[in-house]
């Protein structure tokens, strides 16, 4: 197995973070590293959202590479398949697949982070869970930490069930310091545990300062190791 598919609940709950922060681990072990983005949008200068996006974690460098690991970048802040229409461009999966194919050749794990949730519109017709059944990626699952996700995590674990996707367990971020909330923030991952039947594989704690987070990705990151060495009986650095 070559690649992991990073998703979210939603946009904006961390999955940015916890694709560099893993990249960067596993940089540090040695392994032969590179991130990837399908689709990008809210950017102006593709080459710019590359250097910015992924600066804990990317160590490729080059016109060609930024190419396959961003091979589509929209300026609109919006879903793929909107900012490509308003950029008068459409999706190719094709281009993705392509993309993604030449990274797994070269490296040792190519980590894809998704736009959005799992759910995502890449087209009018192709929403990014179907790419990622095409591709058959393991998936983790990045859940923020807060009242109301209980649901929105059960609703994407039932999503990548419902269409065959490998889903090697869930990383909780806490996106604000708890105050009041702390019962509610300690529950959550019990909870989609037990229901969701799924291995909550950390947490990653509320950081003001992002650098800070390298000093706990290491137990996630070994817990992803884990159950992919689970999957299928196969380690990321099996070919």
């Amino acid at each position: 197995m070559k690649g992991l598919f990073i998703t979210g609940t939603d946009t904006g709950i961390g999955k940015t973070l916890i694709t560099g922060l893993l990249a960067g681990y596993y940089h540090r072990q040695g392994w032969r590293i590179i991130t990837q983005k399908w689709v990008q949008t809210g950017c102006t200068e593709q080459s710019e959202d590359i250097a910015g996006h992924y600066a804990l974690g990317n160590f490729a460098a080059g016109e060609e590479i930024d190419r396959l690991v961003n091979p589509y970048c929209f300026p609109l802040p919006a879903s793929p398949h909107l900012a490509a229409e308003q950029a008068g461009c459409t999706v190719d999966p094709e281009v993705i697949t392509r993309a993604y194919g030449e990274l797994a050749a070269r490296y040792d794990l190519v980590l894809v982070e998704g736009a959005g949730g799992a759910l995502t519109p890449l087209t009018r017709t192709l929403l990014t869970a179907d790419l990622v059944t095409q591709l058959g990626l393991p998936t983790l699952l990045v859940a923020g930490n807060k009242l109301g996700c209980i649901n929105h995590t059960l609703l994407t674990i039932a999503a990548l069930r419902y269409r065959g996707i490998h889903l090697l367990g869930v990383v909780f971020n806490r996106l604000a310091e708890a105050t009041h909330e702390q019962a509610i923030l300690e529950d959550n991952p019990r909870v989609v545990a037990e229901l969701g039947g799924v291995p909550v594989l950390g947490e990653m704690p509320f950081l003001a300062d992002l650098r800070d987070g390298e000093q706990y990705i290491g137990a996630i990151a070994e817990a992803v190791v884990r159950e992919t060495d689970n999957y299928a009986g196969a380690s990321f650095l099996d070919s």
